[in-house]
């Protein structure tokens, strides 16, 4: 009769009286510990009465096991598990197999009543996640006993007359699991990478002593870590083993977002095998908007670092286990930042675990991406989700939940000032009650802090400018400067122009500055800036450009999404390095790919809402149709004479000693541009310095003669470029 059969006898022989709920998870634990105890005591004792196993086992510092030392083992387990005395009569197998019996059927009967009250049992719901049969069950309770009570081990391994062991293995599996010739060809399936038990990692089978053996039996066994808490209290946060790796998405409060776009993730997320792929750029509330959605249908999103998955040498192991905690906590696995698993890789594919974690997990997968070019993702059907910046109602409303009591006005201002996500709104609110101490910070201190968290983004990739010079500094022929004071209308009335007049076209402005090094490009942006009370800064080139596929783009992606909402004028001086001319014919693939970047930068130009200026003192390597891409393109002439001598005049301050200076000799006895002039006025500032004299004609002219030589020029005669 099989352990099946008697069960079911045995249980309908139970008094209906003691069928009494668990009161706790705990509880239920111990009676499972205490049939294991009485399944390992009854097969003890059945092979003490067959002299099947050895009388005596040595087990190092402990000295000898004997059964008289078993026999208290078992007495004591009796004590702790079932109330009894500690000196009661010890049983022989026959009766400790009819106690296992009975014990195993009140306790069927005792977890039915359990569920029957609405009461959780992690141990059921962890069989029932994860659709273990009996004797799958019974395996991992054995393995996870085995870590919970030291006494227990020691009669396992006197059973298994293996003094060395430390963990349950493959020969107590088929002594007290798979008892029979039909189970026992199970034992090899319920331990192959297939079985639930080892597919999800609830038990870690092993090699013995690290190297390959014939036999599945002396495989050592081990349950995972995070089953010890989770089934002694339910506990449902994540492994820590996965720390770094992984975590669940917390929100106080949903996101606020348009609802045709929460219903579309909604929807995807709805147990469905699809790829949500949800873009936008940094901060925008992609990871928020994941979590919203999930909520719908009562899950939670279990966020995995793109970036600390890519640097895993085999990432499959720890895949299994995210498929186990999705699982156990009733999540929806969201590949966030995916970009930071492609950087610095020569190739845009996306990386291999995507496609592992797509075919082991059924359910939908979320991907978030700060970038704008999407890799290829030919895995399942793909719902792509783009994430707007937050309306201007919106971001009202997102200011009052970063600072509570926050006026009405105040927020107003800023959410029009600044058009901002939510990330942004929030770092720059902690930011603000940082530096001022108090809970509601003055409307200046949160401006400054919005502006800290933009411009702190554009940092990495340049830097910002001083705006010392206004518009009367500026020495330039009328079409130039009318053209500077037309780019600062443009950006003033655009809006106007734009929305109130119906015109079309690019939100933003973009220029081009071309002309000789020296003419006055960089100067007059900056002076464009301090006219419009606009930060500029300066774009390192040798920072933005990668010799990685995609990594370029990526980078102009981070700069233009940092600009764009901050009022920020972006200048590319010497863009020619970046953008010069396409190449028609894109033979190799640094052609292609370079021709890609330049669309790239293109296409960002059109969308960018701010001012744009870009600077070359090579004009014909620009492109011809990137040229036709720009509002303005402003051409600076090399000075002429008169010019020049206004040059002159302005390249001494009013406090500067200096004697009988002729400033139209000097324009017409040196060509050279406003650059050139600023640099030998103050070299020869420092030569009479240091002479304790004033500056004089003769020492002028000496250090423009030295300035000609230094670049190559036998006489001081021609333009010095």
């Amino acid at each position: 009769m099989t352990d099946a059969i008697q069960h079911k006898n045995l249980a309908a022989a139970v008094d209906p009286a003691q069928v009494r709920p668990f009161e706790s998870p705990e509880q239920h634990l111990r009676e499972e510990l205490w049939r294991i105890w009485l399944r390992v005591e009854h097969e003890i004792r059945r092979r003490w009465e067959l002299q099947a196993l050895p009388q005596s086992q040595h087990e190092g510092s402990l000295g000898s096991w004997q059964p008289r030392e078993l026999d208290g083992l078992f007495r004591q387990a009796r004590g702790e598990y079932a109330g009894a005395a500690t000196g009661a009569v010890d049983h022989g197998s026959r009766e400790t197999r009819d106690a296992y019996l009975r014990h195993g059927a009140l306790l069927e009967l005792r977890i039915e009543a359990t569920l029957a009250a609405g009461r959780e049992l992690p141990l059921i719901e962890l069989v029932r996640t994860f659709s273990l049969d009996a004797r799958q069950r019974l395996t991992l309770t054995l393995a996870l006993a085995s870590e919970l009570d030291a006494g227990l081990m020691v009669a396992l391994r006197y059973l298994s007359n293996d003094p060395t062991s430390r963990h349950i293995d493959g020969r107590l599996l088929s002594i007290l699991v798979y008892d029979s010739v039909r189970a026992r060809s199970r034992l090899a399936r319920d331990l192959s990478p297939r079985s639930p038990l080892v597919f999800y990692r609830l038990l870690d089978v092993e090699e013995a002593g690290g190297t390959r053996q014939s036999s599945i039996l002396h495989r050592r066994i081990r349950p995972a870590p995070r089953l010890l808490p989770y089934l002694e209290a339910g506990d449902r946060e994540l492994d820590p083993e996965l720390e770094g790796l992984a975590h669940i998405l917390r929100i106080d409060q949903p996101g606020l977002f348009p609802d045709e776009l929460v219903d579309l993730c909604a929807s995807a997320l709805r147990d469905q095998p699809v790829l949500l792929v949800v873009q936008g750029q940094q901060g925008i509330g992609k990871r928020t908007l994941l979590a919203t959605a999930a909520e719908r249908w009562g899950c939670r999103i279990l966020a995995l670092d793109a970036g600390a998955l890519a640097k895993l040498t085999h990432a499959g192991p720890t895949l299994h286990a995210i498929v186990r905690e999705l699982k156990l906590l009733d999540a929806i696995p969201a590949i966030v930042d995916l970009e930071n698993a492609t950087a610095g890789s020569p190739t845009s594919e996306a990386p291999g675990f995507v496609a592992q974690l797509c075919e082991l997990w059924p359910g939908p997968v979320a991907v978030t991406l700060a970038g704008e070019r999407l890799p290829p993702l030919r895995l399942r059907p793909i719902v792509h989700v783009q994430v707007p910046t937050p309306h201007l109602d919106t971001r009202i409303q997102l200011w009052h939940r970063a600072l509570p009591g926050f006026a009405d006005e105040a927020a107003s201002e800023l959410a029009e000032r600044f058009a901002v996500n939510g990330g942004i709104i929030e770092m720059a609110a902690r930011a603000a009650r940082v530096t001022t101490g108090s809970d509601q910070p003055a409307l200046e201190a949160i401006d400054q802090a919005v502006r800290g968290q933009l411009y702190g983004r554009l940092s990495r990739l340049g830097k910002q400018l001083e705006t010392p010079y206004a518009f009367a500094d500026i020495v330039a022929d009328h079409d130039s400067k009318a053209a500077l004071q037309e780019i600062v209308a443009a950006i003033r009335e655009r809006r106007r122009v734009r929305e109130e007049w119906g015109f079309r076209g690019a939100a933003g402005i973009s220029v081009l500055f071309s002309g000789s090094p020296g003419v006055g490009k960089t100067m007059s942006a900056t002076a464009i800036a301090r006219e419009l009370l606009l930060a500029i800064y300066e774009i390192d080139l040798s920072q933005v450009m990668s010799k990685w596929v995609g990594e370029t783009e990526k980078n102009l992606a981070e700069i233009f999404d940092a600009a764009e909402p901050g009022h920020i004028v972006l200048l590319f001086n010497e863009a020619d390095a970046l953008f010069g001319k396409r190449t028609t014919d894109a033979s190799s693939a640094n052609d292609r790919f370079a021709n890609l970047e330049v669309n790239y930068l293109l296409q960002r130009l059109e969308r960018f809402g701010g001012l744009s200026i870009l600077t070359t003192n090579l004009t014909k390597s620009i492109d011809a149709a990137f040229r036709r891409r720009f509002a303005y393109d402003v051409q600076f002439a090399f000075p002429a004479v008169d010019l020049r001598e206004e040059l002159w005049k302005r390249a001494f301050p009013r406090k500067a000693s200096t004697f009988e200076l002729d400033y139209k000799d000097l324009a017409e006895r040196f060509e050279l541009s406003g650059g050139y002039i600023k640099v030998a006025a103050e070299r020869a500032a420092f030569i009479a310095a240091g002479r304790q004299q004033p500056i004089k004609m003769a020492t002028l002219i000496d250090t423009v003669e030295r300035m000609y030589r230094e670049r190559g020029k036998l006489s001081p005669v021609g333009r010095l470029e």
